[in-house]
């Protein structure tokens, strides 16, 4: 389909401006918290804008603006739900740490606003005030703290959610990205030195030196969330690219070389939890979480960006194309299921998901934090450089350098691209794909494919007069087998990095056509 990375993340966006809820001032009521699902509107929001020029309507993106002002209208200046109202009840949580930062970051970086500035450093503050020397929270140092009680030997710890446990990538370690990410975007020493205690924090204790999942997290005592996992491994990597510090990247590299294929399948299912198996699905499998694969792409993202693992470039593209793209609820799925009661707000939107591969659902926070994914992903999908114009991922894309148009039938792949500067051209063709069936052609004259690592080159020379290059490579056929916590086993039939079919498949809302004889494919 043409444009379908530009057309899901544009089409989950006008998902999330449905949550806003006019019978309430235009908060996003329905989700899991109104702070929390607000600021991720924030950031998705603005982040979609910047990647494809995306509307946001101005009487809703000024009722947001409103929203948060009031949000964080409070003596710590963080996003906590006023004490007193009378349909939502106050949530003691720091889950919602990393979300503000993020909106204050996206304020700053694609609005310039300077309340942003204020109420960011703010935050900051009151971060810096109430994280102790030990890495973990002094809860009793937040003002919100006053409105709650605690019975007779039970400390605020025991109450509050997502409290200091073992794990604390669920508060402050899915932090850290957000942290970088604010430093980048204003320079404030405040955040680097943030940045830094939650890295040495989380790589002590977030970290293994083999890359396995410490045990503490896997145990089943452990609240913890695949996603969170993750967004601290971005956050370890990202601080360490800051900073020079290969001590960071290194250790998420062996995570991600040891620990991520056990917590992602190749099919892209991951799990909500991390230990504990708290909310199970109608299977009795692990509830999925669409939310984590689109962390689990982010990561091998800035992986095959910043590391020279260009084979990482094929996890982007099998995530996104094997679990992101059939798990958005779309139009097509309202036309094929008719005996199926679909609420029309879910249109667009991500979630957890009812059965391993079927029963879709939508959230705001798993769609926001899906398009902030695929909005990245459409940032990336060519660059510029000294060596020349890369194209990193097969995706249709255009910029003032280069246009990009994918096509797949026939069991065939097509990706031509008209480059708009007069530099070397370098096409990653994905590892899965059979070198000998490669063809590449200069306004349709062939030549012989040339290469630099994983990617063909094709020199400016070659270019100099020619207005298009396409390249063709055939689209192999394979069948895998999975099993899941349950012992449930699924045969996956595929097209390249595509799932086409499943065995067995479950209703309703599949996110693959049924694979009808899986001895046969």
């Amino acid at each position: 389909m043409a444009d379908q990375l530009k057309r899901s993340m544009e089409l989950g966006g006008r998902h999330l401006l449905g949550w806003l809820n006019p019978e309430q001032d235009y908060l996003p009521t329905g989700g899991w918290c109104i702070t929390h699902d607000l600021a991720r509107l924030w950031d998705a929001l603005l982040r979609l804008e910047d990647a494809t020029g995306f509307v946001i309507p101005g009487h809703l993106e000024g009722a947001m603006l409103t929203n948060l002002h009031w949000l964080c209208d409070n003596p710590d200046g963080l996003l906590f739900v006023p004490p007193g109202l009378d349909w939502q009840p106050p949530n003691f949580e720091l889950h919602t740490v990393r979300e503000g930062i993020l909106t204050f970051n996206a304020l700053i970086q694609f609005r310039n606003s300077r309340w942003a500035r204020e109420a960011g450093r703010r935050y900051l503050q009151t971060m810096q005030r109430c994280l102790g020397s030990d890495g973990r929270w002094d809860v009793m140092k937040f003002d919100y703290a006053r409105h709650f009680t605690v019975a007779e030997g039970q400390s605020l710890d025991d109450v509050y959610t997502h409290a200091n446990g073992p794990d604390l990538t669920v508060s402050h370690g899915r932090s850290i990205e957000a942290l970088v990410w604010y430093y980048r975007s204003t320079g404030d020493q405040l955040a680097l030195d943030l940045a830094e205690r939650l890295a040495r924090y989380h790589l002590a204790h977030s970290t293994t030196p083999d890359g396995a999942v410490p045990a503490a997290m896997v145990d089943e005592a452990n609240q913890g969330d695949r996603q969170s996992f993750l967004y601290t491994m971005c956050g370890l990597f990202q601080f360490g690219l800051l900073t020079h510090q290969s001590a960071y990247t290194d250790a998420v590299l062996r995570t991600y070389h040891k620990a991520i294929t056990g917590l992602v399948n190749q099919c892209g299912w991951v799990a909500h939890d991390l230990g504990q198996n708290r909310f199970p699905d109608e299977s009795g499998n692990p509830l999925a979480n669409t939310e984590s694969t689109g962390a689990a792409a982010r990561l091998a993202l800035w992986l095959a960006l910043h590391t020279g693992h260009s084979e990482f470039f094929d996890d982007v593209e099998r995530l996104v194309r094997a679990r992101l793209f059939p798990g958005q609820t779309t139009e097509a799925d309202l036309r094929n299921n008719p005996d199926v009661e679909i609420d029309p707000k879910q249109l667009g939107g991500w979630g957890a998901n009812r059965f391993p591969h079927a029963g879709k659902g939508y959230n705001p926070s798993g769609t926001a934090e899906i398009v902030h994914t695929l909005a990245a992903v459409y940032r990336h999908i060519s660059a510029r450089t000294e060596a020349g114009l890369f194209v990193y991922m097969h995706f249709d894309y255009s910029d003032a350098h280069v246009e990009i148009k994918t096509r797949r039938r026939n069991g065939t792949a097509t990706v031509s691209i008209r480059t708009l500067v007069g530099d070397n051209l370098l096409v990653r063709v994905p590892g899965w794909a059979p070198r000998e069936t490669l063809r590449i052609a200069v306004d349709g004259r062939p030549i012989s494919p040339r290469f630099v690592g994983a990617f063909a080159f094709v020199s400016k020379e070659t270019l100099a007069a020619a207005k298009e290059v396409v390249l063709e490579y055939e689209l192999p056929v394979r069948l895998t087998q999975e099993t899941m916590p349950q012992g449930d086993r699924y045969q996956f039939a595929w097209r390249g990095d595509e799932v086409t079919g499943i065995y067995p498949n479950s209703w309703p809302l599949p996110f693959y056509p049924t694979l009808e004889d899986p001895d046969n494919v």
